[in-house]
């Protein structure tokens, strides 16, 4: 058979493992659509169909896709029929007993009644690296009116710009405080919040903030306040999903001031809508496409072009946690090592190749490092599900349950050390210092187990 048959049988067996799972999950396992594992599986299969699939059909060396689609298609079937040999193991460790006994064992925070005061000062903070960081750019809004642009004058200072990211996280301790109290100027002040952050990820094209934030509420207000029903989620997500994608092909750069945000956003939106595919950028040339290249690529080239890491990217990966300022000589993040490898030194801008989860997996042991892979990874979400069950709607553990599940999109889509990094410094760390703040004391911060 050629190369094209055994690209259609591997979509086809993914799949059939992936729908398999679900049936499993939701009549044996009597799950829901909420539960880490349906979210894992839905970005997990988002994350490895669309280029295998646009390959299919598509054979040409596209830059905004992967100048190496004739080299890595090859091995294009192989890596999708190795995410779908993951897929059991990835269950199996998540419902294990394993998993079970150590979620009971992981601290849950206690219920605080000074949330407010934790949203107050997180946001001061946040407000004040902002203001930092905007110092020579012109302020705070000569910052956002950069667009597009941010993520070149920002490059190395993420230490500042890691306060643009903890703002979504204070406006969520008024959820937290609502939860608690129930006092509707809470929810008033965190929608009036919400607005505001999302028009201001709006106008600098990050649309991972937006869809981090999405879900991270979503999931916090489902299991500490009210249960949410699967069609608003569904209309919700497909909703933002469109959103998103236009917002993708609207980015802009340099903007004079917020009238002119309004006014090339007004101009352009109706034009799009004429483009084709603008409607699913992301599925097509964007952010769900890009990722999986370099899983085909580590098949072809580890053995070949170079030698396996042997697990050192894993001990190297806690480093990357430690700001390039503080640590200049650290190791380099295995996206950047990519880029450097297979694109060149002096690639530059915006576009990037984040590293595939399983990618590294196969970088350091082969086959048996991407079963290794998705069994940790059963077991780390096999964990924090079996954790919010024990935490029985307590809001500071539904927190940093949904902070943790809304990341897990961003976490497929890059290494071990990007989730580390990513997950801690820019989210969890933050929370539990707001969880602290909320309690007022810190011997009142962890309940008995």
């Amino acid at each position: 058979m050629n190369i094209d048959t055994w690209l259609m049988i591997s979509i086809v067996t993914f799949l059939l493992v992936v729908s398999g799972t679900c049936i499993y999950v939701f009549r044996i396992k009597k799950g829901r659509v909420n539960d880490p594992i349906i979210i894992f599986l839905f970005f997990f299969a988002l994350l490895v169909l669309p280029l295998p699939w646009r390959t299919y059909f598509t054979k040409t060396d596209i830059g905004d896709v992967t100048p190496h689609l004739t080299a890595i298609f090859p091995f294009m079937p192989a890596a999708v029929f190795m995410c779908a040999a993951g897929l059991p193991f990835f269950t199996i460790a998540y419902y294990s007993r394993l998993s079970q006994r150590i979620a009971a064992h992981v601290p849950r925070p206690k219920t605080g009644t000074r949330a407010r005061t934790a949203a107050l000062i997180l946001g001061g903070i946040s407000l004040l690296l902002l203001s930092r960081l905007a110092h020579d750019l012109g302020g705070i809004l000569g910052f956002i009116l950069l667009g597009y642009q941010n993520y070149e004058v920002t490059s190395g200072k993420g230490y500042l710009w890691v306060g643009l990211v903890w703002l979504p996280i204070a406006a969520e301790f008024l959820l937290y405080n609502y939860a608690v109290k129930r006092q509707k100027v809470d929810l008033a002040l965190f929608l009036a919040i919400s607005v505001c952050l999302v028009t201001v990820f709006m106008i600098l094209g990050n649309r991972f903030s937006i869809v981090y934030f999405g879900l991270t509420v979503w999931l916090f207000w489902h299991h500490a306040i009210k249960a949410v029903p699967i069609k608003k989620v569904a209309l919700a997500g497909i909703t933002m999903f469109l959103a998103l994608n236009l917002v993708g092909t609207l980015r802009e750069s340099n903007y004079t001031n917020l009238e002119e945000v309004w006014e090339k956003a007004s101009i352009s939106t109706p034009s799009k809508f004429d483009e084709p595919g603008t409607l699913f950028y992301t599925l097509t040339t964007g952010y769900y496409v890009v990722p999986f290249e370099t899983f085909p690529q580590m098949i072809k080239s580890v053995g070949n072009e170079f030698a396996p890491r042997w697990g050192l990217t894993y001990l190297e990966d806690p480093l990357l946690v430690i700001p390039t300022d503080i640590f200049p000589e650290r190791p380099m993040a295995l996206e950047n090592w990519y880029m450097k490898r297979f694109y060149g030194e002096d690639f530059s801008g915006n576009a990037n190749r984040s590293f595939f989860f399983l990618s590294e997996g196969y970088l350091n042991f082969g086959p048996l490092g991407v079963i290794a892979t998705m069994i940790a990874w059963g077991m780390l979400l096999g964990v924090v599900q079996s954790y919010i069950r024990l935490a029985k709607g307590e809001p500071g553990a539904a927190l940093l349950y949904a902070l943790t599940i809304a990341f897990v999109f961003r976490g497929i889509a890059g290494h071990a050390g990007s989730w580390l990094s990513g997950l801690t410094s820019q989210s969890l760390a933050v929370a539990v210092i707001g969880i602290w703040i909320a309690n007022g004391r810190i011997v009142r911060f962890f309940s008995g187990l």
